[in-house]
């Protein structure tokens, strides 16, 4: 008799990030077994995840566990978890916007959503943050369509648009729009801001890190010196927002901030924290778009936009742009907790493969 269990599992691309979906009912409840079956099934750690599913890198070691959900006008939960690929650690702090334009087709087609003609509207809960997500998936004929003509930077071909509509995404992990209360303060003689937007992000002007923003992520990386400085004003910034210490958390992200170069509205470099990503995380552009509508902050000080209650800002990034979809509220001032409505933005998805995934039984039964 074989030793090994098969868990049912799909790998999924969303957006510009792949990862591992489950449906809830399949992994074991006890977040300690839960831990230990996700470093398993990824290969962790291991530098190549060379002995589970994992693809060497934090946009490609990825998790979402898929559930109907118990609260009035949501269909889904999703629950996120961040497998890092070289230490014994699965972070359940942040979400994964990227992911999530994943976790619509991947519920049509395990039966927990039924398709309509010629879309699907799912209400998404983000069980790690509380924040709602709107998503609209091409169902012509009430079938999950993944071919498309739409493309987005970072992934070669096209595929079809799925429309995520981020609502309630204001203090997610610290409860306000402005963590420390101010637009911007002072570290170790740095200007940052601190915003929770979707995701917590500690914002800074390029020019400040010595480089000019425009940088290729790998270039970033090698830069060990401005690795370092990074983390030190990221582990000082999180303690001003009241995250406290996060020397193994991957929240609060960090974004490195300098004007656009082909007629964006600005320029970011986006750190996971500790490598800069290869394109740019859903999440945070929901957060540096809002900045940028923010009076104050390091990103609106930079950023070419014009003051509305709904505008597009478009980030650059190392592989392209992406496109975000702000919608404000006229009541509120720009430093209310009220102010942000809600952040819209494009992405596709593409299944890979659907069967199981098999781990020792020890990993399930113990």
């Amino acid at each position: 008799m074989a030793d090994q269990i098969g868990i049912p599992a799909a790998y999924m691309r969303g957006g510009t990030s792949k990862g591992l979906l489950f449906d809830k009912k399949d992994l074991p409840s006890d977040r300690e077994k839960l831990t230990k079956f996700l470093l398993t099934v990824m290969g962790s750690p291991d530098l190549r995840q060379i002995n589970g599913m994992g693809g060497a890198t934090s946009v490609t070691s990825k998790v979402c566990i898929v559930s109907k959900s118990d609260i009035k006008n949501v269909d889904l939960d999703y629950f996120f978890a961040q497998v890092s690929v070289d230490q014994s650690i699965v972070d359940y702090g942040p979400t994964c916007g990227n992911m999530l334009s994943a976790v619509g087709p991947f519920a049509i087609e395990r039966g927990l959503v039924q398709a309509k003609n010629p879309k699907t509207t799912i209400v998404i809960r983000s069980v790690n943050t509380g924040s709602i997500i709107e998503a609209d998936i091409p169902t012509p004929n009430n079938k999950i369509t993944y071919s498309g003509q739409f493309k987005i930077a970072g992934v070669p071909g096209s595929g079809s648009p799925i429309l995520l509509k981020f609502k309630n995404i204001v203090g997610g992990s610290t409860g306000k729009l402005l963590p420390t209360g101010q637009p911007t303060i002072q570290i170790e003689g740095i200007e940052v801001t601190c915003l929770d937007v979707s995701m917590p992000i500690v914002m800074a002007n390029a020019s400040d890190f010595g480089i000019k923003g425009n940088e290729t992520s790998e270039k970033l990386n090698n830069n060990k010196s401005l690795l370092e400085k990074i983390e030190k004003i990221r582990l000082l910034a999180a303690i001003e927002m009241g995250m406290g210490d996060v020397r193994d958390k991957v929240i609060p992200k960090f974004a490195l901030l300098s004007k656009s170069c082909n007629g964006g509205t600005i320029t970011s470099r986006y750190f996971t924290p500790k490598t800069c990503h290869e394109t740019h995380a859903a999440t945070g552009t929901n957060c540096i778009a809002a900045a940028c509508l923010i009076k104050g902050t390091v990103a609106a000080k930079i950023a070419n936009v014009k003051y509305e209650d709904e505008y597009k800002v478009l980030l650059e990034h190392p592989l392209g742009s992406i496109e975000c979809i702000v919608n404000t509220s006229s009541f509120h001032t720009t430093l209310d907790d009220k102010f942000i409505n809600s952040c819209g933005i494009y992405r596709t998805s593409r299944k890979i493969m659907d069967g199981n995934v098999y781990v020792h039984e020890d990993i399930i039964n113990d």
